[in-house]
C-alpha cells in the first residue's frame, strides 16, 4: 500500500489533516485503530465558536452552546460568568470525529479502521510504516506522516523524535439525572482537595445530562482521579447535591499532555498534530480547535515537502507557533502560577471576581476560551483596582502577584 500522506489518528485534528490533504489532491491514508471513528469519545467536547466559523462546520454538530459559566472556589466563594454572544459549543465527539472522517473520505481520502501503526523506517525519499489490522499486518509506504495519534504516540519514537510531556490524569462520567443549573453554564470548581493541580466540572448537555469530571496533576497527589472523582460527586457541598440523582451512563478515563510544546512538532517525514505535539491549553486541557488548526497546516506543508520542499518540515512548527504558540505559553504560565495558590489566596481571587463589577466585565469582554492571553492585562489591572479598595486583601494579593511573577520565571 502507497500514498503521499498518511495521517495516523481520526481524531479532530487527523480527521482536518486527512481532509485538507485529499482536497490538496495528495494520496491520502486515514489510520483509525478503532473498529469506528470517534469511539471512545476522548473530552468534554467543548468546542471554541472561532472552529465553527473559521471552518465552517454544521452547527447540527453541537448538541449544547456556551455562553456562561460558575466559578466555585475552595472554601464557598462563588463567581458567574456571562458573555453577551456564545463562546463555544458542546460537540457530540463522536459524530463531530465522523463527520470529519466521512469529509475526508467524500474528498478522496481512504478511511482504514481498526488499523494500528506501530514502527516507522525511513527507506531514502520514503517512510515504511508498519503495523497490524485485526489479524494482518499492515504495511504503508509513504512519502509523509501526519501523526494524530493522541496524547502517547508510538510513532516519534521510532523516527527520532522523543517530546517530552508533563501529564493530568483525567476522569470523566457522562450523567443523566444531573439537577444542573444553568444549561449553558458549565461549572468549574477549584481547589487543592477537589482536584490538584486542575480542576473538577460539570458541563451540561442539556436537560438532566451533563459530563461531570476532573483532572488532578500526579505530581501533587498519590491518589487516583476516581477516589476524588467520586469524593467529589457524594461530598462536595455545592455540587452534590445537583448530582444525588445522578446515574453515570459512560465513563472515560485518559492522559492530557499540558507543559508540552517546548520541543519540535516535526522530524523529516513527520509532523506531530494536537495532543501529539503537545498542542493543549494547560489551564483548561482543550486542545480541539488547535489541533484542527495544525492539521490543515500540516497537510498544507505535507504537500510541500512531497513537492520537494524540504523546509517545508520546519515552516509548518513556524506557522502554528504564529497561529496559537502564545496562548500555549500564557496557558502554560497561567497553570503554573494557579498552581501556586494556596486555597485561601484562589478563593480570595474567585470572590473578587464574583463581587466586583470591573472584573467580570473586564472577563466578560475579553474572555475567550481559545484565545485567553487577551485578558491578561485587563484583567490584573481590574484586580488591581478592586485590590486597592479593599486594605484586608493587600497580604494575599501580594502572594497571588508573586505566584504570578515566579511562574513567569
Amino acid at each position: 500500500m502507497e500514498c503521499d500522506v498518511l495521517v495516523v489518528g481520526a481524531g479532530p485534528g487527523g480527521g482536518m489533516a486527512a481532509l485538507t490533504a485529499a482536497r490538496l489532491g495528495l494520496r491520502t491514508i486515514l489510520l483509525e485503530e478503532h473498529a469506528e471513528v470517534g469511539c471512545p469519545a476522548h473530552c468534554t467536547g467543548k468546542l471554541s465558536d472561532h472552529a465553527f466559523r473559521e471552518f465552517t462546520l454544521p452547527r447540527a454538530l453541537a448538541i449544547n452552546e456556551v455562553s456562561a459559566a460558575v466559578l466555585h472556589g475552595p472554601l464557598g466563594a462563588e463567581a458567574r460568568i456571562r458573555r453577551r454572544t456564545v463562546d463555544s459549543y458542546i460537540v457530540d465527539r463522536d459524530a463531530f470525529d465522523q463527520w470529519l472522517a466521512g469529509e475526508a473520505q467524500k474528498a478522496g481520502a481512504e478511511v482504514l479502521l481498526g488499523a494500528r501503526a506501530r514502527r516507522a523506517a525511513r527507506d531514502g525519499g520514503w517512510i515504511q510504516v508498519t503495523g497490524g489490522r485485526g489479524d494482518r499486518a499492515l504495511s504503508v509506504r509513504t512519502r509523509a506522516i501526519i501523526d494524530a495519534e493522541g496524547a502517547r504516540p508510538v510513532l516519534p519514537q521510532t523516527l527520532g523524535l522523543h517530546p517530552s510531556r508533563v501529564w493530568v490524569h483525567g476522569l470523566q462520567y457522562q450523567v443523566t439525572g444531573a439537577a444542573v443549573e444553568s444549561e449553558d453554564a458549565p461549572e468549574l470548581y477549584f481547589g487543592h482537595r477537589v482536584a490538584p493541580g486542575f480542576f473538577a466540572w460539570i458541563m451540561p448537555l442539556g436537560g438532566s445530562r451533563a459530563r461531570v469530571g476532573l483532572c488532578i496533576d500526579p505530581r501533587m497527589t498519590h491518589e487516583a482521579p476516581v477516589a476524588y472523582l467520586d469524593r467529589f460527586m457524594r461530598e462536595h457541598p455545592a455540587a452534590a447535591p445537583k448530582l444525588r440523582r445522578a446515574k453515570v451512563e459512560r465513563r472515560l478515563a485518559g492522559r492530557i499532555p499540558i507543559l508540552g510544546a517546548k520541543g519540535p512538532s516535526y522530524a523529516p517525514g513527520l509532523f506531530l498534530v494536537g495532543d501529539a505535539a503537545g498542542q493543549v491549553k494547560a489551564t483548561s486541557g482543550g486542545g480541539i480547535y488547535f489541533a484542527m488548526i495544525a492539521g490543515a497546516l500540516a497537510a498544507q506543508a505535507a504537500a510541500a515537502a512531497v513537492g520537494g520542499d524540504a523546509g517545508a518540515y520546519a515552516r509548518y512548527e513556524q506557522r502554528w507557533r504564529r497561529r496559537f504558540g502564545r496562548e500555549l505559553w500564557f496557558t502554560a504560565f497561567a497553570r503554573r502560577a494557579l498552581n501556586r495558590l494556596a486555597d485561601p489566596e484562589m478563593d480570595l481571587l474567585l470572590r473578587i471576581i464574583g463581587h466586583d463589577a470591573g472584573v467580570r466585565r473586564a472577563i466578560e469582554e475579553f474572555g475567550d476560551t481559545a484565545y485567553q492571553s487577551r485578558l491578561l492585562t485587563p484583567l490584573l489591572r481590574q484586580i488591581t483596582r478592586a485590590g486597592a479598595t479593599r486594605p484586608a486583601t493587600y497580604p494575599i494579593l501580594v502572594k497571588i502577584f508573586g505566584s504570578l511573577a515566579l511562574s513567569w520565571l
